[in-house]
């Protein structure tokens, strides 16, 4: 994926050129600009300093643009999705990773407005930066029209917000090259991800995410040895039988070890039954050389139910990150071409953070460190164990990075 640009959507509101100079100090270098003439001033301001502008309905070369979701707690501000169901969050993580997976050469932003009436406070907008910045994208900046009077009148709580979202924009540009970094994960997902295919697989890819899963997108036609590297478990649920090749490969990662999750449509079951316990009533669970294949007992119909069983199969033992007293959670686990460093990324979707929370990454790592749009977060332990590392944070904002090197 290129280094991004973080572009802006300028308030319609916003008619004075001199307010462009609200951009320094932001990573904020692209400007869309309605054609009004009431506006050519700012046009003519912002080409002065060196930002780009484009039309509403221009797509700059290298670019991917999605339609996305205002991250948050859907349904309404700290609500949740039933009286025992964990909160339904909204990330745009997935949508990002499926894009760049498709794209690996262009660039991804993310149109998300703010939703009705939206009532604007630092948090909220940290949030949209860095749920599009932690997964490689860029959010593109999109005020609410009472946050960009209260900027244009230099009220002081809605300055506060601008100086959040700034430092975030900020600091995700200077640390761009985490959007290089590969995605640490368990389980590979392989689809076309269009066509009949296409409901199912987005929607599993978003609620794997929210079961806490890291994930490696596989477009059905580019699997390679090097592709399913790591894996533990791969997911394959199109409704067309998988290619000669394919079936091959994956009968090549089920010996070797893996676990291949499958809907009917692979095909006749290979191997002999396992354990009695290892039964379930979604799938019927089969060795084969030194792993095993889980073959659903009816074609795929609930995506819910397939992202929160393929946890339970895989087993929580392979986590790549569990969070505790962290209420709302979404993380991302990328890692250096080396290998030598790390980073997650950890976003508290309630729209602030705990006051005290601990996280266990898998990995051996020597050094670890917490940083935040505002700087570092002082005192934080590291705790080694055998296969990993628990970091305990005081308190922090809704996101927080965790560097950390080998």
């Amino acid at each position: 994926m290129t280094a991004p640009w973080t572009p802006m959507r300028w308030p319609a509101a916003w008619k004075d050129p001199a307010l462009v100079g609200l951009l320094q100090g932001t990573a904020i270098d692209y400007l869309i600009v309605d054609g009004r003439a009431e506006l050519d001033g700012v046009r003519a301001r912002a080409a002065q300093q060196g930002l780009h502008v484009i039309k509403p309905d221009q797509i700059p070369s290298g670019l991917v643009r999605i339609e996305g979701k205002w991250p948050g707690v859907s349904g309404g501000f700290g609500q949740s999705a039933g009286p025992t169901g964990v909160p339904w969050v909204d990330s745009n993580g997935w949508e990002i990773l499926l894009s760049a997976a498709f794209h690996p050469d262009s660039a991804v932003w993310v149109d998300a407005a703010p939703p009705a009436n939206y009532r604007a406070f630092p948090g909220g907008y940290l949030m949209s930066v860095a749920d599009c910045g932690a997964y490689g994208g860029r959010w593109i900046v999109n005020l609410d029209g009472q946050l960009a009077a209260g900027i244009a009148a230099q009220k002081s709580d809605a300055l506060q917000t601008w100086k959040a979202l700034g430092a975030a924009t900020r600091f995700f540009a200077e640390h761009r090259n985490w959007a290089e970094w590969g995605a640490a994960a368990v389980v590979g997902v392989i689809s076309d991800f269009s066509g009949v295919n296409e409901d199912f697989s987005h929607e599993l890819l978003n609620l794997m995410a929210r079961a806490g899963q890291h994930y490696r997108i596989l477009p059905k036609g580019g699997v390679t040895p090097k592709s399913l590297e790591g894996l533990r478990a791969v997911i394959y649920a199109d409704a067309q039988a998988p290619e000669p090749g394919l079936r091959q490969q994956m009968r090549a990662f089920v010996e070797a070890g893996g676990m291949l999750i499958a809907s009917p449509n692979w095909g006749d079951a290979a191997g002999k039954a396992a354990k009695p316990d290892d039964e379930g009533p979604l799938f019927s669970v089969r060795a084969l050389g030194k792993g095993r294949m889980a073959l659903a007992k009816k074609a795929p119909e609930d995506p819910y139910e397939w992202a929160n069983d393929s946890v339970v199969l895989v087993s929580h033992r392979y986590d790549m990150v569990r969070i505790w007293n962290g209420g709302a959670t979404g993380s991302y686990y990328a890692i250096s071409p080396d290998r030598k460093k790390a980073v997650v990324h950890l976003l508290f979707y309630f729209g602030w953070g705990p006051d005290s929370a601990s996280v266990r990454i898998a990995g051996r790592f020597r050094t670890a460190r917490a940083l935040t749009p505002n700087g570092p977060v002082e005192k934080i332990e590291k705790i080694d164990q055998k296969d990993g590392v628990e970091v305990h944070l005081p308190q922090i904002p809704p996101y927080v990075a965790i560097e950390l090197e080998a």
